[in-house]
């Protein structure tokens, strides 16, 4: 389509991808439909919306959205979208810029990357916006979070050492181990 199309996402089913497209003006996040390939708008605001991530069961949705003026996380069920595409809670309110939601295996955290202190860092909160923690600090900029399968993990990029490298850490920030290595072993 015309415009931007954008940072997609399958549904745990696969009947389904979440993208941001701008067919209509504004940047929105559509639901594509895998087997007719019909797009239903999720999201309608005057901001931006971007980076979609279904919940493990594919009922919710979060994403993040200039909405509120900076871009923060929000979230909601796909089918109060559907009927209302303005009806997003906000989860996030600290720091500049939050990027890249991405939900825990069991549906109950949602780990994201947040512009504070000059560089990305990784955060961690429950699905309604409570209990967020700061897993990575002062050691490069930290992006793209995903959880492990067992969802004691996430894996992120990091410039820490200098380079982009991938590195876990631990859901309580207690571990943190970098996995990709250069030729020189760096």
């Amino acid at each position: 389509r015309q415009g931007i199309n954008s940072g997609a996402a399958y549904s745990p089913r696969g009947d389904g991808i979440a993208l941001t497209m701008s067919f209509l003006g504004n940047p929105e996040i559509f639901l594509l439909d895998t087997g007719s390939r019909e797009v239903t708008r999720l999201t309608k605001s005057f901001g931006v919306d971007v980076d979609p991530a279904f919940s493990p069961d594919g009922s919710k949705l979060a994403f993040v959205s200039t909405r509120s003026n900076q871009p923060m996380v929000f979230t909601a069920p796909i089918s109060e979208l559907k009927n209302n595409p303005q009806n997003a809670s906000r989860l996030t309110f600290a720091g500049k810029y939050n990027a890249t939601p991405s939900w825990s295996p069991s549906g109950k955290k949602i780990a994201f990357a947040g512009f504070i202190d000059s560089h990305f860092d990784i955060f961690i909160m429950n699905t309604d916006g409570t209990g967020l923690e700061r897993l990575t600090k002062n050691e490069g900029s930290n992006e793209d979070p995903h959880f492990s399968p067992d969802g004691n993990y996430i894996v992120f990029s990091s410039n820490r050492s200098g380079l982009k490298k991938i590195y876990i850490i631990s859901i309580d920030g207690a571990f943190t181990r970098q996995l990709a290595y250069d030729n020189l072993g760096n």
